[in-house]
């Protein structure tokens, strides 16, 4: 789930993971950063410094403090950007889809594999939360990795688009059968990705809206 502050007239949308930076704190607030700063300076909000020397709070001291201190906590909290895999042995397919989802989802975490036995490893560490899957790879079939997703209790929420040109209705038929959640046939349009996106975020908990052209609001 996301966490969305509201100043007058408009929204922010922040992905955040258990980690949150003063920027991202501070929209969650809709503070000033520098009040998030001043914040920490005083000891008022736990966090700590990253190698860099960048500040780091966890979201749940951060809503704790908002709480605490009678701050308005919508009940959507902060939790990890959208992790989106993209499994294809077409490497010019995968960095296409790739810019296509970050230019609608620029806040996505995106990774990729190219072949089925890369695609289980990827899977399984990634974990992630919409993936992207061929079915003809070196390696385990697309469907071998759609079972090894389904078989995984952690990644029961996946979602999982086929894209693939080899879409008859009695293969569609088999993949929904071991989990697949949606279809694109190649050669796919703009378009088939925007729904996908669209459709994989309205059901997941991202919280995150995409309107008629494919943007994130």
């Amino acid at each position: 789930m996301s966490a969305l502050s509201e100043t007058p007239g408009k929204s922010t949308l922040v992905f955040a993971g258990a980690l949150l930076t003063t920027g991202q704190a501070a929209k969650v607030c809709a503070v000033d950063p520098r009040t998030i700063a001043r914040w920490l300076d005083a000891g008022l909000l736990p966090s700590h410094r990253t190698v860099g020397g960048r500040r780091r709070m966890l979201h749940s001291d951060l809503l704790k403090f908002m709480r605490d201190h009678g701050m308005p906590v919508l009940v959507r909290e902060p939790s990890p950007r959208p992790r989106i895999a993209v499994i294809d042995d077409d490497t010019k397919l995968v960095r296409a889809l790739i810019r296509r989802v970050l230019r609608i989802l620029p806040d996505a975490d995106c990774r990729s594999a190219g072949d089925g036995f890369s695609a289980g490893a990827l899977v399984s560490q990634f974990r992630p939360d919409l993936v992207f899957l061929d079915l003809v790879m070196p390696g385990m079939s697309g469907i071998d990795v759609c079972e090894h997703i389904r078989a995984a209790p952690e990644l029961d929420k996946t979602t999982i688009v086929i894209v693939s040109g080899y879409l008859s209705d009695d293969l569609r038929t088999r993949l929904s059968a071991v989990g697949a959640n949606r279809f694109i046939s190649k050669p796919y349009s703009p378009s088939d990705i925007k729904s996908a996106l669209a459709d994989f975020l309205k059901s997941s908990s991202a919280g995150v809206g995409v309107d008629s052209m494919g943007n994130s609001v």
